[in-house]
C-alpha cells in the first residue's frame, strides 16, 4: 500500500481534466474541471478554460433537465472576490456551478479575468469524507 492518495481523472476534452468525487451511494456528487498541465507530449503553462468549454461540459455532465431551473434567489450569480481570485456561483435547483477565476489586471474601468477551474456540485448528494492518507 502506498502513502499517496490515488486521484481519478478523465480527459473530457483535449487538455481538460474532469476529477469526480463520489457519495456513499457511489453517485457523482462533485466534479472538478481544470486544464491539464503535463502530458508526455507537452507541458502547458496556460491554465485558462474558456467559458464556452465550461458551459458545454456543464450541459453535458449536468444537463438542464438534471440541474433544474435557475434559482430565483437574489444571491444567484454571486461573485466573491478575494485578492487576485474571483469565484462565481451559478445556482440551479439541484446543482451549483462554481467558477474559479484569476483577476489578472484590475482597474476602475475594466478587469481582465481568466477562468482557471470549475466545480459542479450536486446539492442533494453528500460527498463521502476523504480518507486520511496512511502515515509512513
Amino acid at each position: 500500500m502506498t502513502k499517496y492518495k490515488a486521484v481519478e481523472a478523465y480527459e473530457i476534452r483535449p487538455g481538460i481534466l474532469m476529477l469526480p468525487t463520489y457519495s456513499e451511494e457511489e453517485q457523482v456528487c462533485e466534479v472538478g474541471l481544470e486544464r491539464r498541465h503535463y502530458s508526455p507530449e507537452m507541458i502547458r503553462l496556460d491554465s485558462t478554460l474558456s467559458r464556452e468549454d465550461v458551459d458545454a461540459i456543464v450541459d453535458e455532465l449536468a444537463p438542464a433537465s438534471e440541474r433544474g431551473p435557475e434559482s430565483q434567489n437574489p444571491l444567484n450569480d454571486l461573485i466573491l472576490v478575494v485578492g487576485p481570485g474571483r469565484t462565481t456561483f451559478e445556482q440551479y435547483e439541484n446543482v451549483t456551478v462554481q467558477i474559479e477565476s484569476a483577476v489578472i489586471a484590475n482597474s476602475k474601468k475594466k478587469s481582465i479575468v481568466d477562468d482557471v477551474a470549475a466545480v459542479i456540485i450536486w446539492k442533494h448528494r453528500k460527498c463521502k469524507e476523504a480518507a486520511a492518507a496512511p502515515s509512513s
